[in-house]
């Protein structure tokens, strides 16, 4: 023990040195887990954002497949759509809508059967045969010529006379009648031969693609909004003689 230092005193500086040696120690291991611990965390995050690129730049090559094989949009207006679900259960769009059809609403059937009168002749083969052959213009009739008599008065031949031919007239074909245009046809046939002749009963398409009925002067927006039930009636039946007409089984 050295002389002049107090035991004491020795004492707590050994004690102050192994302290400080022990808080050394100590955060010196604190730092090194601390650094462990942030090395990990940023390979960790590291990990995740290459992960996250992979799956950007999939995504990207799933879409651009996907563009390159989906099917090019077809031009103008879908106007009907006979589809399956995945039930392979029929299903129908009109206009862009998908339809209920279990059961069909009135507004839906009529444009539905719209849709399939607009179609019904190419169903029948009218269109397709008429582009196959196109009818020849008639030539015009020549009228035979007579030999030239003479005159014995003056002794000159007298010039013939021509009859002219007429000349060929260029029929069109009537434009094909709308749906309301041929339940109006049914129902003035009708009209003929009942108590209703005179009422002035006549049937219109609106811009709608609706019916406007007309009894003499009087407008209304459809049948069902017609106040006399005679006149409704007889509606109904050429709407019904139209329907086994034109459209048996639907």
């Amino acid at each position: 023990m050295s002389e002049g230092i107090p035991e004491g005193t020795i004492r707590i500086v050994i004690g102050l040195a192994a302290l400080l040696v022990g808080w050394a120690i100590g955060f010196f291991d604190s730092k090194i887990r601390a650094d462990k611990k942030i090395k990990q965390a940023e390979e960790r995050a590291q990990v995740a954002v290459e992960h996250a690129k992979g799956e950007a730049e999939r995504a990207a090559m799933i879409a651009h497949t996907a563009a390159k094989s989906a099917p090019p949009a077809l031009p103008g207006r879908t106007l009907l759509r006979l589809w399956l679900d995945p039930t392979e259960h029929p299903a129908l769009d009109i206009d862009g809508q998908v339809v209920d059809t279990g059961p069909i609403s009135e507004p839906n059937r009529r444009r539905l059967l719209t849709l399939l009168n607009i179609m019904r002749p190419w169903i029948e083969g009218k269109i397709a045969a008429a582009s196959v052959a196109q009818p020849r213009a008639p030539r015009p009739a020549t009228t035979p010529v007579s030999p030239v008599p003479s005159d014995p008065a003056q002794g000159k031949p007298v010039p013939p006379v021509r009859t002219a031919s007429p000349a060929p007239r260029d029929e069109k074909p009537a434009a094909p009648l709308s749906i309301v245009g041929q339940i109006d046809e049914i129902l003035q046939a009708r009209l003929a031969a009942s108590p209703l002749a005179e009422t002035g009963i006549r049937l219109q398409e609106s811009p709608e693609g609706g019916v406007i009925v007309w009894v003499g002067l009087q407008k209304f927006m459809g049948v069902s909004e017609v106040t006399d039930p005679e006149v409704q009636a007889i509606i109904r039946a050429a709407t019904s003689e139209w329907e086994k007409k034109y459209t048996p089984g639907l």
